[in-house]
């Protein structure tokens, strides 16, 4: 690979919850994906395909352990897939692509712009300045690019052994990034690759086309190249048929604090955008000994102490486009009854506490 060009090997996110763990995503020197909530590694049984916690949910879409989504019960989706380089070594390098709920328009900064509509201010510095997108290569990786850069005392990012943050920002600081336009040069066999007309002027390519002609003239890497032309594709055709996914019933809670024994009724619905679609409702995970009626939306569960979670996925059958809603339960266990008795020669007396200590009993151990 170049040594001018850059790849994204590991992924963090966290939300602001205070219960929140950090979510965290590595290709390791040993070509090894490894997964980390919290502190606690993740790996994934051959049966299990969706892991669940409080705050979000991480689904393997594949059996390869090289595509995943990282739901968040707020409304934000990290879709990674994996992409298995091998020129001029082998390597994991990650591809992201992130989607966040419409509640969020206007509320975002970084890397990836400000989700507003609009495109004169996506080129926004930390410090708030917008930097023109007239602007030379140089200009904006100066500006914009580097403003972002990772504070070492607050990365949220795994490392291996031997590797700090601090190595990584002073390798950052001495970077030497090129500010070469590749999409000047000619290259028949890059035009071929990333299906580019070979007559075709640079300025009427699409985003696809662009993007797989930098990545493979900058690694020449294959893999690389037909990961980012996939990539581009699909947005696209979601930017072409402005597709949303079906949106699920907005007074459905994220999460709900119950007693043991509490009698849980939910009646779910999803609904699409596009009033002739038909949208169907399909279970996820529910708790032990719950039911779900995917044709009427009704959930029912009698309360079991402990942490539980409900997760259902609503797809329009059109287009095959899929959203889903996860609820997590906080369930009390009742507080033990405790019964004093009494001496004495009423019977009557006797045989009532007799009968509230077996009820005790039952409420405990039943």
């Amino acid at each position: 690979m170049s040594n001018d060009a850059t790849v994204t090997k590991s992924f963090a996110a966290r939300s602001n919850n205070i219960e929140s763990e950090t979510v965290k995503v590595t290709g390791s020197r040993r070509q090894h994906l490894v997964l980390h909530h919290g502190n606690e590694l993740l790996e994934f049984d051959d049966n299990i395909h969706i892991l669940y916690f409080s705050e979000m949910t991480i689904s393997r879409l594949d059996g390869n352990n090289r595509h995943f989504s990282l739901s968040w019960t707020i409304g934000v989706t990290i879709e990674i897939n994996v992409i298995e380089m091998t020129s001029p070594s082998k390597q994991l390098v990650l591809n992201i692509a992130a989607s966040i709920a419409g509640r969020f328009r206007g509320k975002t900064y970084g890397l990836l712009g400000t989700y507003d509509g609009r495109t004169d201010n996506d080129l926004r510095s930390q410090n708030g300045s917008i930097i023109s997108s007239n602007g030379s290569l140089e200009q904006i990786h100066k500006n914009f690019g580097v403003t972002w850069a990772i504070d070492p005392s607050s990365s949220l990012l795994y490392y291996e052994a031997g590797q700090t943050p601090e190595f990584f920002s002073e390798k950052n600081r001495v970077f030497n990034a090129s500010f070469i336009d590749p999409i000047t040069t000619n290259n028949s066999t890059i035009h071929n690759s990333c299906n580019i007309n070979a007559t075709a002027s640079p300025s009427s390519w699409n985003l696809a086309q662009r993007t797989c002609y930098y990545d493979l003239f900058m690694t020449n890497d294959m893999n690389l190249a037909n990961a980012s032309l996939m990539a581009g594709n699909e947005l696209l055709l979601i930017q072409k048929n402005q597709r949303n996914p079906p949106s699920f019933k907005s007074s459905l809670p994220l999460s709900m604090n119950l007693t043991q024994g509490k009698q849980v009724s939910l009646n779910i619905s999803a609904t699409s955008e596009y009033p002739s679609h038909v949208v169907e409702l399909f279970e996820l995970h529910r708790p032990v000994n719950a039911t779900f009626d995917r044709n009427t939306g009704i959930f029912r569960w009698t309360a079991i102490s402990g942490e539980h979670y409900l997760s259902i996925g609503a797809r329009d059958t059109t287009y095959n486009l899929i959203s889903k809603h996860d609820i997590t339960f906080y369930v009390q266990a009742n507080a033990p009854i405790t019964v004093t008795t009494t001496s004495g020669s009423n019977n009557l007396v006797k045989e009532a506490n007799f009968i509230i200590t077996i009820l005790g009993l039952t409420l405990l151990f039943g």
